[in-house]
């Protein structure tokens, strides 16, 4: 080991964990370190007095020579990084590999300086983890790169393509290959808006981006693209990575835009006339939707109204009238009561709110059944044909208001053939489309035809309004066509008219195709008698119609408890005479089915009848038994019947 100094000893040398070497004035070395020896090979002894050149004789060292110029001349320091100076010396790791390192250069002493200090620090460590950072950041630059949806290009400093991602290659029309090497210009129909900005680029000056570049593809085609670029540099050398975007479609878009603003007035004009139309079907739909509304709550009061008169007459009839003029009033009376029950059932028809029984009916049987009534109905002027094949899907409706419904269109196709003609009834099973305005699905659709008189485009549009009719006073309500309107719409379908003046008019139904297969043909029914044993708490908030009911059952056997509301008949229940309760359903406090609900609660044998003047009873659970209001003795009595039958009465 060579000594510097007295005051420096060979085992601090030795003891460093990087390379010490000092050189004299003559720039021959006079202290060489332990850790110098393994790294290069040489020892203490074989270092002693000797250049640096003529110990490392294959190297380069014109950098390291001029640092130490430097410090033995004018006292500067110098750091040599392996960065910028990665071969400096020939250096070793223990394991055998080149050993990457910094060297710093500092004079030692005062000016004169005859002495300088060359430190060499081992960084392979750091550099590895350095240079494997690189590499992942590297894959993860080259991994977007390629991934990128937009064409990205690097240039070099004299404007060259180096790197031309897929996407680039996509919108070029050429490959990878053929792109690298060459400058963007050549590929471009407008080059100078690029190489009019590239030497601001590549200066690091500002440039006004995005550039609006004209792509010329490989099979001649244009593509239009928003330019992006910025520079960055690496080992000291520049490069522009460039990012291009397809503005193919906006372009498309704003010459379209362009094109509907040559045309706006044009579109304006078509728009408004397209919403005056649909104001003009809102309007009229909200005002068939408030007329259906008043006329619910309009039927539910009458029906209100009648229930007194109807079930008084029929009880005064019942009981047997001496006088036979008296008894004609009666039937006059009881008639026009029917009448006008009939009437507000076409009003609640109308208003969507009537009770339906809807089940699978089959449409084809149905018709078929009534042949012989339409034909009887409509007289020998008129001929019926009927086009209605087997193996239609069977309709989802109530077959009573099916068959009414069916049996008014043909009387009012009868009153439009003055002069007779025929009628067809026909049905075919057809698809709704979703942009139509039934929900998408299969349906039956009933058409009933006449050759009469037609209608006027204006009488169309009001054909379906309540109260509209054309056969003049006394002789229509104007609800036929409103009331079968209302049926269908409750049913899930719809109604269709078209009429041609002096040719016909058709009307068609649609009907959903009912998911289960019909049932038998309903039989009329016959009149059934009650239990007629018992005590019945009546609950109705309207006197009239208590008492009229409560003389009903009584003339059926039955013992009645009063209660005009829900609360009072409550505090009745604790009576264990008390059978079964019947009950009004709209009332003030509680309504009909609340009132159930808490009696089976209390009592969960009893039995409980729900009555009531407002069909649309959506709140009522289908569970409870209901009887619609007006309703004559011996349809109270097939109701009570139907409790017993079903084991909820007792007898």
């Amino acid at each position: 080991m060579l000594l510097a100094d007295r005051d420096l000893t060979a085992e601090v040398l030795d003891a460093l964990d990087s390379g010490l070497i000092v050189l004299d004035a003559e720039r021959r070395v006079i202290a060489w370190n332990a850790w110098m020896t393994w790294a290069s090979g040489l020892s203490a002894d074989e270092a002693r007095h000797r250049p640096l050149p003529e110990l490392f004789p294959q190297q380069r060292l014109g950098r390291l020579g001029a640092a130490i110029d430097e410090a033995l001349e004018v006292g500067a320091s110098s750091l040599l990084t392996h960065a910028l100076h990665p071969t400096l010396l020939p250096l070793r790791t223990r394991a055998g590999r080149p050993l990457i390192h910094d060297v710093a250069v500092r004079p030692v002493g005062d000016k004169p300086f005859t002495r300088c200090v060359v430190q060499i620090a081992d960084v392979t460590t750091a550099a590895e983890r350095e240079r494997v950072l690189r590499q992942r950041q590297n894959a993860r630059y080259d991994a977007v790169v390629e991934s990128a949806q937009d064409p990205i290009l690097t240039f070099d400093s004299d404007g060259l393509i180096q790197l031309a991602n897929p996407a680039a290659a996509e919108e070029f029309g050429y490959s990878r290959e053929d792109l690298v090497g060459q400058p963007l210009a050549r590929f471009l129909q407008n080059p100078d808006t690029w190489t009019a900005a590239w030497p601001a680029l590549l200066g690091g000056r500002a440039v006004a981006w995005p550039l609006e570049l004209v792509v010329r593809r490989r099979d001649g085609s244009a593509s239009y693209v928003d330019a992006s670029a910025s520079r960055w540099l690496s080992d000291a050398r520049i490069y522009v990575t460039a990012i291009l975007r397809d503005v193919n479609q906006r372009r498309a878009a704003e010459a379209q835009l362009r094109q509907l603003n040559e045309t706006l007035e044009e579109r304006v004009r078509e728009r408004t006339a397209e919403l005056e139309r649909a104001h003009e079907q809102l309007r009229q739909s909200q005002k068939m939707e408030a007329i259906g509304q008043l006329t619910g709550g309009v039927a539910h009061d009458f029906n209100n109204l009648l229930t007194p008169i109807l079930g008084g007459l029929d009880v005064v009839k019942r009981r047997g009238v001496p006088d036979p003029r008296a008894l004609r009033l009666i039937d006059g009376a009881l008639q026009s009561a029917e009448r006008a029950r009939i009437l507000v059932q076409r009003l609640l028809a109308f208003a969507r709110r009537q009770p339906l029984q809807a089940t699978a009916v089959d449409v084809t049987g149905l018709v078929q059944d009534m042949t012989d009534l339409l034909a009887s109905t409509l007289g020998p002027r008129v001929r019926v044909v009927v086009d209605v094949p087997e193996g239609l899907p069977p309709a989802l409706a109530d077959r009573n208001q099916l068959e009414m419904a069916l049996l008014n269109l043909a009387v009012n196709a009868r009153d439009a053939m003055e002069d007779g003609g025929t009628l067809t009834v026909s049905a075919r099973s057809s698809e709704a489309k979703p942009s139509g305005r039934l929900r998408p699905g299969r349906y039956v659709r009933l058409a009933v035809s006449d050759t009469g008189a037609g209608m006027s485009p204006e009488t169309l549009s009001r054909a379906i309004e309540p109260f509209f009719s054309t056969k003049g006073i006394g002789k229509g309500t104007g609800l036929g066509l409103s009331m079968i309107h209302g049926l269908t719409a409750q049913l899930g379908g719809t109604l269709e008219l078209s009429s041609t003046p002096g040719v016909g008019t058709t009307v068609e139904m649609w009907l959903p195709v009912a998911r289960t297969e019909p049932t038998d043909t309903p039989v009329a029914a016959t009149e059934e008698t009650a239990p007629g044993a018992g005590v019945v708490l009546l609950v109705d908030d309207e006197d009239l119609i208590r008492t009229s009911t409560a003389q009903m059952l009584g003339d059926l056997g039955y013992a009645v408890v009063e209660a005009s509301s829900a609360r009072a008949a409550l505090r009745l229940l604790d009576d264990a005479r008390i059978d079964l309760v019947i009950t009004d359903h709209l009332m003030p406090g509680m309504t009909g089915t609340e009132l159930a609900r808490e009696a089976q609660a209390q009592r969960p044998n009893l039995p409980v009848l729900i009555i009531s003047g407002y069909a649309d009873l959506e709140d009522v659970a289908p569970d409870l038994p209901r009887l619609t209001k007006p309703f004559l003795e011996a349809e109270l009595a097939a109701a009570l019947a139907a409790l017993a039958r079903n084991g909820q009465a007792r007898s």
